[in-house]
């Protein structure tokens, strides 16, 4: 749920609460309550029941979490697979650590149907040239994936964040240079 939805539906459970404390305490006979009812406004009691009423719909109608499926279903002849997304960005993960100027890695699957689509966001080493080593990555996760899990990968996109930093001695305090 949304924060902003959260906070309207504290507001809404406080208002609903006080409402149903004082329809309480007034239909028990409580003078005080009566006396404070009978001052209410038509109006304005009109345009609290009708904002409570659109605020009541609005959480009628308001679905949990959207996030993706934590699996991808496979339909066979001999029944259903199911892979679970962190297996496949773990697979990903895996071939694409061995590729030669990967220093660190994070991989991302998103489902769609019975293919995913993998993202994997690289640092690499210094000294190393961009461009092959990204075709590497995309054609070796491709493959080991579709081998691996059987699923279809409609796609392999890199990011490269930057290049690995070498740590230098100036003054006697360790710098981090980025090349």
């Amino acid at each position: 749920m949304h924060i902003v939805d959260r906070m309207l539906l504290g507001v809404y459970a406080l208002v609903v609460g006080v409402l149903a404390l004082a329809g309480a305490l007034w239909a028990a006979g409580w003078e005080v309550m009566a006396r404070w009812a009978a001052r209410i406004d038509p109006t304005a009691a009109l345009a609290v029941c009708i904002l409570l009423l659109a605020v009541s719909l609005r959480f009628l109608f308001l679905r949990g979490p959207q996030g993706d499926p934590a699996a991808v279903v496979l339909r066979r002849a001999e029944g259903d697979v199911s892979i679970a997304l962190q297996a496949v960005e773990q697979m990903a993960s895996r071939i694409a650590r061995q590729i030669r100027g990967v220093d660190e890695l994070r991989a991302t699957v998103r489902p769609n149907g019975e293919r995913v689509a993998i993202r994997l966001k690289v640092m690499v080493k210094p000294d190393v040239a961009v461009p092959p080593l990204i075709d590497q990555l995309q054609q070796s996760v491709r493959e080991y994936v579709e081998q691996t899990s059987g699923l279809g990968v409609s796609d392999v996109r890199v990011h490269v964040s930057g290049v690995a930093g070498e740590v230098l001695w100036r003054g006697g305090r360790d710098r981090r240079r980025v090349l």
